[in-house]
């Protein structure tokens, strides 16, 4: 799995990653529970700070700000 995502090169959502990994494997990797990443992979919540640094860290860079939150470009 870990091969397949570096072979992706193009960018990837936190929902398209969560959807690649599964909800299990998200929510153990992220360490939420798996409810709470459903909740981020359905745009009913976001992650928070705290958690977004998680998140890019144990992906290794994979997701970034931008990735979790929206492109910079779309603020209203």
């Amino acid at each position: 799995m870990e091969q397949e995502l570096r072979e992706n090169k193009e960018s990837m959502t936190l929902k398209q990653y969560i959807e690649f990994v599964g909800e299990e494997a998200a929510a153990e990797l992220f360490g939420a529970k798996r409810n709470t990443v459903r909740s981020w992979r359905y745009n009913q919540r976001q992650p928070s700070i705290k958690e977004a640094k998680k998140i890019i860290l144990r992906t290794g860079g994979r997701l970034d700000f931008e990735s979790i939150y929206g492109p910079l470009e779309e603020v209203e």
